[in-house]
């Protein structure tokens, strides 16, 4: 009898397990799909690049791509201004947008002036920690940064501007995985960025 409620509860937490396990699988199952989305919606945008592409809607839609593929709601695409080396916000997604679309800040200035600088991606998972934040954003629009994802995008060694990622959906900070895929979306970014640069003044 010992030995049946053993082989029971021996059965139960193998039963445990295996659901816990199939939850993982369909969750990175989901994440991959995502992902796959994201970058078949870039390359698509890519491809229909023309002298009549609305520039700033492809700006919206690389942003867009880049969140969905990190899981994420909240982020911005800043470009570089070269006359006024000051980055500047062209495309928010998520709370702030009202009141920082078309802010303008220092290119040298808090995480993504380093961003852009040392031509280097950054993951953040509490930025209150990191001394290159600039906090007086979060100040003026009421949002709570936390974790933080940063890429640049260059066009071989000119710089273009950074793409970064505000917190996850699920709360949790951002992981080594999302700040490789983020810098496979912003090679894509930057490649349809320079390609409606160079059709719009062709």
């Amino acid at each position: 009898m010992q030995s049946n409620q053993q082989l029971i509860r021996t059965l139960r937490s193998a039963n445990a397990s295996l659901k816990d396990e199939i939850g993982e699988l369909q969750a990175e199952t989901k994440k991959l799909r995502q992902i796959i989305h994201a970058l078949n919606t870039l390359q698509y945008n890519i491809d229909a690049i023309t002298a009549k592409t609305d520039v700033l809607s492809l700006i919206g839609n690389i942003l867009s791509a880049a969140l969905e593929a990190v899981n994420s709601e909240n982020g911005s695409l800043l470009l570089l201004s070269p006359r006024e080396n000051q980055l500047v916000f062209v495309e928010i997604l998520g709370q702030s947008r009202e009141q920082l679309l078309g802010y303008r800040m220092p290119a040298n200035q808090g995480i993504a002036g380093w961003i852009l600088a040392n031509n280097s991606p950054i993951l953040i998972p509490d930025v209150r920690r990191d001394k290159r934040w600039f906090p007086e954003i979060d100040e003026a629009t009421g949002f709570h940064t936390a974790s933080l994802l940063g890429v640049p995008l260059y066009d071989d060694d000119r710089p273009l501007g950074v793409i970064e990622a505000v917190n996850t959906l699920t709360g949790e900070p951002f992981h080594e995985g999302d700040l490789d895929i983020l810098i496979l979306v912003a090679r894509l970014a930057s490649l349809a960025l320079v390609r409606a640069e160079e059709t719009t003044t062709d």
